[in-house]
C-alpha cells in the first residue's frame, strides 16, 4: 500500500509502468510504499558502485524506511562517531549498495582510518567524509582501502576542490542548500566529467535542476516517520472518527 503525503513531496506517487514493461519484466516488482521520482531514472547519468549504477540515494539510517523505499542506495550518515554496529546492520540489512559515513568533524585521523577499513571488509560501496576532513587523513584512507572515497561539499572554490581530487576523493556530494545547484554548475564546468551527487532538495523542480546542472545522482531525505504518521492517522480519523 502506498502512503501518500501532501502533493507537493517528491514521495506523493507512485511509478507507473506501461504495459511493456509490465509484460517483460523478468521478476515480479514489489510495490514500494515510498517511490523515488520517475525523472531521476529518467534523467540521470548515474555513479557506478561496484556493479551497479546508482541515480538515487536514500539519506537514511531508518531500516523501516530503507525496507519501504526504492532507491537504488543508501547514503549513511549520521550526526554521531561511526558506529561498526550501524554500519554492519545497515549493509546486511539493506540488500543494495551502502555507502558508509566513516568522519568529518567529530572523527578523523586513526579512527576514520579503522572505520574504513571496516566498512569495506563488511561489504559497504563506499565511504564519505565530511566537509571539515582533512586532505592528509584522506590521503592516509585512499593509500588503505579500494572502494570509492566521496567528499561532501559545499564550496565550487578551485584549489579546494582540486585539493580534495589530489587526496583520492572520487565522488563530490554536494550539499549546498539553496546554493546546491549553482555549486554543482560551477564544479561540472572547472572539472568536466568529475562525477557527481547532490542533495535534491524537497521539490521536483529542485531536483530536475540539480540534474540539468549536472549531477549524475541525487541525494533524497525521506519523510519523517512522524510526517507519515500524520498521514495515516489523519485518514484514520476521517474513517473512523471518534465523535
Amino acid at each position: 500500500m502506498a502512503i501518500h503525503t501532501n502533493s507537493d513531496s517528491i514521495w506523493a506517487g507512485k511509478k507507473r509502468l506501461s504495459f511493456w514493461q509490465r509484460l517483460f519484466r523478468k521478476t515480479a516488482v514489489v510495490d514500494k510504499a515510498l517511490t523515488t521520482p520517475e525523472i531521476i531514472g529518467q534523467f540521470c547519468q548515474g555513479l557506478l558502485l561496484g556493479n551497479k549504477n546508482v541515480k538515487s540515494l536514500l539519506f537514511s539510517t531508518d531500516m523501516a524506511l530503507i525496507e519501504n523505499n526504492d532507491a537504488d542506495a543508501i547514503l549513511a550518515v549520521y550526526p554521531f562517531p561511526p558506529s561498526p554496529k550501524i554500519i554492519k546492520t545497515l549493509i546486511d540489512f539493506s540488500g543494495k549498495p551502502v555507502i558508509c559515513g566513516v568522519g568529518g568533524g567529530m572523527t578523523k585521523g586513526k579512527k576514520s582510518l579503522e572505520m574504513a577499513l571496516y566498512a569495506q571488509e563488511m561489504g559497504a560501496a563506499g565511504i564519505i567524509v565530511n566537509i571539515p576532513f582533512e586532505n592528509k587523513d584522506i590521503k592516509i584512507i585512499r593509500e588503505k582501502i579500494s572502494i570509492p572515497i566521496i567528499a561532501s561539499v559545499a564550496s565550487s572554490d578551485y584549489q579546494f576542490l582540486k585539493d580534495k581530487i589530489d587526496s583520492g576523493v572520487a565522488v563530490f556530494h554536494v550539499s549546498g542548500g539553496m546554493h546546491t545547484n549553482t555549486i554543482v554548475k560551477d564544479i561540472t564546468s572547472q572539472f568536466p566529467g568529475f562525477p557527481i551527487m547532490a542533495t535534491g532538495g524537497k521539490s521536483l523542480t529542485n531536483i530536475q535542476k540539480s540534474i540539468t546542472s549536472g549531477a549524475k545522482a541525487v541525494v533524497l531525505s525521506p519523510p519523517s516517520n512522524k510526517d507519515l504518521f500524520k498521514t495515516v492517522m489523519d485518514k484514520h480519523r476521517s474513517n473512523f472518527g471518534s465523535f
